[in-house]
């Protein structure tokens, strides 16, 4: 038996090289992604086929109102908050026959800015990886909103409160295993949940089958996020929200984000005062 080793075919080759950018930046990436016990989910925008199980049973275990021509149609949705997780069938701006859907949901970013800004302390970042919004805190000042880097948390009109998905934390305890509610629904697995550490190796995994060139949105857009996503292509060339690559500077967010709502509060003060003082002064005129 030789001992010479098997020489590389040049698709292998070409195929390898391919994916080295994905590898570098998966690999630059892990030590702010991974951490003991936290969780992740990979959402491959590759395989989904828009059946929309995923947003129906995110309706189902949170209470949410169903309707019903959301989930037989590709007509835009946008996230709302009765709508924590859309799907939407998205063109490529630059290849207009190419057309992916999406799964779109909160991205549950490592250091969220959202909780950054909140004044009340309504939002934390739990140690399992979700970021979640206590209702009871919650004044409805929206100022997580506006911080959000992907344009997430949707205000009830109805409750008076924000909302969006806390990636169903209340089924995901750490002594009773579950998967998040639209993860389970999948039937085609473009939905993947772990140890965060374990949803890296799962992306890898998928790349390295494949071959190409694909973009991996969460590795560092706001610093990262414990929601991946396999596109095709660039966010931009699909419309999606871009974020800045790097984590959202919640000291100067909370101080815009504040000082706006100070100066709108001062006008609408000043505008009644003025308002008054006029009144007033008719008032004293009139006989």
């Amino acid at each position: 038996m030789s001992g010479r080793a098997k020489p590389i075919g040049r698709r292998y080759f070409l195929k390898l090289l391919a994916g080295v950018p994905i590898y570098a930046a998966l690999g630059s990436a892990k030590i702010a992604h991974t951490q003991t016990h936290r969780y992740g989910k990979l959402v491959d925008t590759t395989i989904c086929i828009g059946c929309k199980r995923c947003m129906s049973a995110c309706k189902r275990w949170n209470n949410l109102k169903v309707e019903r021509d959301e989930l037989v149609t590709d007509r835009e949705t946008d996230l709302t908050a009765n709508n924590w997780v859309v799907v939407n069938l998205l063109i490529d701006s630059k290849n207009r026959t190419a057309r992916t859907y999406i799964h779109w949901a909160c991205q549950h970013c490592i250091e969220p800015a959202c909780a950054g800004v909140c004044p009340v302390k309504a939002i934390t970042k739990l140690p399992e990886g979700p970021v979640v919004i206590n209702e009871k805190k919650c004044i409805g000042c929206r100022y997580c909103f506006q911080a959000c880097p992907f344009k997430v948390p949707r205000f009830d009109f109805k409750k008076r409160v924000t909302r969006k998905c806390h990636m169903c934390y209340n089924r995901v305890p750490l002594l009773n295993y579950m998967k998040p509610a639209c993860v389970a629904a999948c039937p085609v697995g473009a939905l993947y949940f772990d140890y965060k550490h374990e949803v890296i190796k799962e992306a890898k995994r998928r790349l390295y089958q494949r071959g190409g060139v694909y973009y991996i949105m969460g590795l560092e857009e706001a610093g990262g996020t414990d929601m991946l996503t396999i596109l095709p292509t660039q966010p931009l060339d699909l419309s999606l929200v871009v974020a800045p690559k790097k984590v959202v500077n919640h000291d100067l967010d909370k101080i815009r984000i504040t000082a706006s709502g100070i100066m709108g509060a001062s006008a609408l003060s000043g505008a009644m005062y003025a308002y008054a003082s006029q009144t007033r002064e008719k008032d004293k005129e009139q006989p």
